[in-house]
């Protein structure tokens, strides 16, 4: 096993969360590794962004997109017709989702966000959802995303197929879409279950499908984990990566967005609780020298409102010069005082049936009676657990 430490000063020129699990391995996972012979023929960015065709066509797939000609991919699974029909239902869902959704949020986006540069984002709580990180922040260079769903590995259609699971493996990954592409945000418990599957494992799928549908090529897929130093580890094989025994296990993508600019979205499965987190020292120090200085909260439960996620909530404020997020992040009255600029969007119209005693009354006035504290600006698109465009919200932060 060979395995390499890198202080995040080096992570962040080259690179960009929670339960493990054991999973079985494969050939194909194993040679997972930059190779730029693989590059695309056809593709048409520049030479010094070695697109890795091998990884980005069975990205495309997942996503189902169009194939390029010339493709090592196993010509049945192009043939396939539940391929085709999986592919044509995600053209019309991301068509339909670019035409209500992203229509609005890019224009708000600019207006808005433009301004907040960072290179490193932070998104606790996130799941897969680096759909709206990046609509979001399309700029940054790393996205550093924690959530309990488990990585995973990337897919091996050889074995996939001759187990003949492809129809249950799409089926499979179209379901763990429907929430996040309809409602803004992914279901927990659902995910719990789609993400243990024996094929569709983890997150690192989504991870790529998203990347795919945002316009971007994919150069590399690495296993990572951070050490008890702080140190990100990266791994040759995702095999590797699971015989080790240091925790806080991740994948991190490399990617290349449509104008050529290179990024990375690093995710780990991490426990964020006071049960575990305030214990982690190793993950701390990497929060903290990973100098993600723009935190993203979105659909996080309202978790960081109880005492028992009090740890990751004080290191995001201590760490953040700008936080945007909605009501179900840090709570409203740790914002409400002279060491914060805070902008208010949308409207606040409650919470949904499940949280009943996240309310915030005083969030709620100041949304109401205080616009000219907080100044309540409009938002046209609607995100988070109240996805209706006109009962959202969001809050930006910056720092004094």
């Amino acid at each position: 096993m060979q395995k390499t430490a890198l202080f995040i000063p080096a992570l962040l020129l080259a690179f960009a969360c929670g339960s493990q699990q054991n999973q079985k391995h494969n050939s194909a996972q194993d040679s997972i590794k930059k190779d730029s012979s693989l590059a695309a023929s056809a593709d048409t960015r520049p030479a010094h962004h070695p697109v890795n065709r091998e990884l980005n066509d069975m990205a495309r797939y997942i996503a189902g997109m169009t194939i390029e000609p010339g493709s090592k991919l196993n010509a049945s699974l192009l043939s396939d017709k539940d391929w085709a029909a999986y592919s044509k239902k995600m053209n019309a869902a991301f068509a339909k989702y670019d035409s209500v959704q992203l229509k609005r949020m890019k224009p708000w986006v600019e207006s808005e966000l433009s301004g907040l540069k960072t290179k490193n984002l932070f998104y606790p709580f996130a799941g897969a959802d680096i759909l709206n990180a990046y609509t979001l922040f399309p700029n940054a260079q790393n996205y550093f995303m924690i959530g309990l769903e488990p990585v995973g590995t990337p897919p091996d259609f050889a074995k996939i197929q001759k187990q003949k699971d492809l129809t249950h493996y799409l089926n499979t990954v179209n379901q763990s879409l429907e929430s996040i592409i309809n409602f803004s945000f992914f279901r927990t418990k659902s995910m719990a279950v789609e993400f243990h599957q024996s094929d569709v494992n983890g997150t690192i799928h989504v991870l790529l499908l998203f990347l795919e549908r945002t316009g971007n090529s994919i150069v590399d897929i690495k296993p990572v984990a951070v050490n008890t130093k702080g140190e990100l580890i990266t791994y040759d094989s995702f095999s590797a990566s699971q015989k080790d025994t240091v925790k806080n296990k991740g994948a991190q993508i490399a990617f290349v967005s449509s104008d050529g600019t290179e990024h990375t979205v690093t995710y780990f499965s991490i426990d964020l609780s006071n049960g575990a987190f305030p214990k982690n020292e190793g993950f701390k120090t990497f929060i903290k020298n990973s100098q993600a200085d723009v935190t993203y909260i979105k659909s996080a439960s309202y978790l960081m409102h109880k005492a028992y996620f009090s740890d990751i909530r004080s290191t995001i404020l201590a760490n953040s010069r700008a936080i945007l997020q909605d009501d179900s992040g840090i709570p409203w009255k740790l914002f409400n005082d002279d060491a914060h600029t805070v902008t208010l969007y949308g409207a606040y119209t409650g919470t949904i049936s499940i949280f009943p005693k996240d309310f915030q009354k005083d969030l709620d006035d100041a949304y109401k009676k205080e616009p000219g504290k907080s100044k309540v600006k409009n938002l046209p698109f609607g995100i988070g657990y109240k996805y209706i465009r006109g009962e959202s919200n969001l809050m930006l932060s910056v720092r004094k």
